[in-house]
């Protein structure tokens, strides 16, 4: 057979098979949207997944929905994991806010205008779980709320990363950087949670939220600790530890949970005196 014959045979044969494997890549999505509309999340996850293989043989539309539905069905399933306190999830699945994140971006370069809606609302429902998985996490490595699970430290990076993400989407936000304090505190990174610790405040004082949280008292806490344990520096402990005390006696008095910190503040305080004397 002559090499013309031979070029326009295999183009022929590359003509026809292009609308099947189009049409398959149209299959996959079609099933993820139907998937996902059913709250099957697993089975949208991996038709998704496979449509995005080849996502040149797509439609040109579907493309930008189909990253952008992968990543809604990620926050929608991750937050349901949340709320079971599915621990063996997340620890299994350990970068999957952040490859939901990559989706999003994905989904902005690929869309002409007409998904900006759906990507918004997704935006902001994978912003609100990567903050409670966050604060999930925080609150299992507070002092009066110590979790006996050790898997939680194993997520400490992870969540760290993924708080920086959500800090760059969100702006300025005094309880992102309460996390962050806390999470780079534990993981003993003492400088990076004492510029967390210090934004956090100067956010909060700027533009204190309409009731009280006492969750922030906790900035006062380890802001202390780290004066005292880490730096030594026993005065800026003793204002931390009377900015925590004023702090809870203020907004939390008759709260037991609080009553019963601000004893654990009261042992500080005495601790610290005795060895700043």
């Amino acid at each position: 057979m002559k090499i013309a014959n031979k070029i326009g045979l295999i183009a022929s044969l590359l003509t026809l098979s292009l609308p099947s494997l189009t049409l398959a890549q149209d299959n996959h999505f079609e099933n993820g949207m139907a998937a996902y509309e059913k709250k099957d999340y697993e089975t949208a996850l991996v038709s998704f997944s496979a449509a995005l293989e080849d996502k040149y043989l797509m439609k040109g539309r579907d493309v930008p929905r189909a990253y952008n539905f992968r990543a809604k069905s990620v926050a929608e399933y991750f937050d349901l994991m949340l709320k079971d306190n599915n621990s063996d999830f997340i620890s299994e699945n350990p970068n999957i806010l952040v490859n939901a994140f990559e989706d999003l971006d994905q989904a902005i370069r690929f869309d002409d205008g007409r998904c900006n809606a759906i990507i918004a609302d997704t935006k902001s429902q994978l912003l609100d779980v990567t903050f409670q998985f966050g604060k999930t996490i925080a609150d299992s490595l507070r002092v009066d709320r110590g979790s006996n699970d050790p898997r939680t430290d194993s997520l400490i990076v992870l969540v760290i990363d993924e708080l920086q993400i959500l800090k760059k989407l969100s702006g300025e936000s005094y309880e992102i950087n309460d996390l962050l304090g806390l999470l780079q505190y534990k993981e003993g990174n003492i400088e990076e949670a004492i510029n967390s610790f210090t934004e956090s405040e100067r956010i909060y004082q700027a533009t204190p939220p309409l009731t009280a949280d006492y969750n922030h008292v906790y900035n006062y806490y380890y802001s202390a600790l780290i004066n005292y344990l880490e730096l030594h520096e026993f005065d800026n402990a003793l204002e931390d530890v009377k900015k925590a005390r004023k702090f809870i006696s203020q907004y939390f008095d008759g709260n037991e949970e609080a009553k019963a910190f601000d004893a654990k503040l009261e042992a500080l305080e005495f601790q610290v005196k005795l060895l700043k004397n």
